[in-house]
């Protein structure tokens, strides 16, 4: 997927603000999923929109983050605190366990209907 000139706007800000010397806690994703979290974070975790990420930019290990830029379109970020990552990468890694298991799961009890 080529990026959007909002896109790589937001990857060059996201560049930017790694730079300063404390650790930072990203939420960056598509409208859909910045609208549903400024709504509220339990609207976000209650819906099943996936199209967001976490990241954390650690200056003093002097590495940038990997930023998913073909997953879905980046459309914006907001900074979040620590406890906020931690249940927003919960809440996500939750979100696709279910699109893996449940139609694994589904599988496995048609077979056990046969």
């Amino acid at each position: 997927m080529a990026l959007t000139p909002k896109a790589l706007e937001v990857l060059k800000e996201l560049k930017r603000i790694s730079s300063v010397n404390f650790t930072t806690h990203i939420l960056y994703g598509s409208d859909e999923a910045l609208t549903l979290f400024r709504e509220s974070p339990e609207a976000l975790f209650m819906s099943d929109c996936l199209d967001f990420d976490v990241v954390v930019f650690e200056a003093n290990l002097g590495k940038e983050p990997e930023i998913l830029n073909d997953a879905f379109e980046i459309e914006g970020y907001c900074l979040i605190d620590q406890n906020t990552y931690d249940q927003l990468h919960d809440n996500l890694c939750k979100k696709v366990k279910n699109m893996v298991v449940g139609p694994r799961n589904q599988k496995w009890a048609k077979k056990q209907g046969n």
